[in-house]
């Protein structure tokens, strides 16, 4: 299974694309800044003041006052390196330092971390950074941005002469230069920008290298990575599902008797299928080898 299914039920509609949500701050937190983007139009009516020294998980990035930079991945990091992908397209346009770069996933928030494709928050296909492309680069590219317009106001200077080169800030004529975390302050004042540059391909230099060293490969090599399967919460049961053998076909009816024999199966039931998965019967049990028991 590739995609993520909640069996809400609702229809999956065509997202919209992506906007700064204006008047949006970056967010002054304990010992750093968010930066918030937002999925139109359901979070429209969220981006209403936020109480200043908690982190919102509806940010995509996170810049510490060390120049840390956290990008909050959407898509699950299920051994395919979505991690690295997706930091990479942030660290890009924000010209950050990548040995500063860290990845951390999203929490389940369908609203603001949709799969702009599907409509719900899913990973799978091969769609993640198709899905992400655009908008993580956006991410990067206002946070660029709000740097930028901060060390200018600093300095006294046009924004236009400032550049960003490795996670510093500078300008080449007076000499001056910053690096992220000594802006944290002053950028966490700046408006949102309504529209920003995205870099012509030709001037990357983490989009498509092979020297970038991978964001995720430390974690995986000494087990401390965290995957959906070492997730375990009060009370969690695992689902396996059961479908039809054909397409186009749905669940006229099953007997749950056998299935609920099994021990540690706790409940039996049908789900609707949507345009990107297909209807079945699902046995939630206490662990992974009896729902499998019980789904056979």
């Amino acid at each position: 299974m590739g995609f993520i299914d909640r069996f809400t039920g609702n229809t999956i509609g065509n997202p919209a694309g992506i906007v700064n949500v204006s008047r949006r701050r970056f967010l002054e937190g304990t010992g750093g800044l968010a930066l918030g983007l937002y999925l139109n139009p359901l979070a429209a009516g969220t981006a209403a003041a936020a109480t200043p020294k908690i982190f919102e998980p509806n940010a995509f990035v996170q810049i510490g006052t060390d120049s840390s930079v956290t990008v909050i991945a959407k898509h699950l990091e299920m051994g395919q390196g979505v991690f690295t992908g997706l930091a990479t397209l942030v660290a890009e346009e924000l010209d950050a330092d990548w040995n500063s770069v860290r990845v951390i996933g999203a929490p389940a928030d369908n609203a603001r971390y949709k799969h702009l494709f599907f409509g719900i928050q899913a990973t799978g296909g091969s769609t993640a950074m198709a899905n992400s492309w655009e908008q993580m680069r956006r991410a990067g590219a206002t946070g660029r941005a709000m740097l930028v317009a901060a060390a200018a106001g600093q300095w006294k200077v046009a924004p236009e002469t400032v550049t960003v080169s490795n996670g510093v800030v500078m300008h080449a004529k007076s000499g001056r230069k910053a690096r992220f975390g000594q802006l944290v302050s002053a950028a966490s004042k700046q408006p949102v920008p309504e529209n920003v540059t995205l870099k012509d391909p030709k001037d990357f230099k983490l989009i498509g290298k092979l020297n970038v060293p991978r964001r995720d490969s430390l974690a995986k090599t000494d087990g401390t990575a965290v995957f959906t399967q070492d997730i375990q919460l009060p009370g969690m049961l695992v689902a396996v599902s059961a479908h039809p053998p054909r397409f186009g076909t749905t669940v006229k009816s099953f007997d749950a008797t056998k299935a609920e024999a099994v021990p540690g199966v706790k409940a039996v039931i049908a789900f609707a299928g949507t345009p990107y998965s297909f209807p079945g019967v699902a046995v939630l049990a206490t662990n992974t080898w009896a729902a499998r028991q019980g789904r056979d």
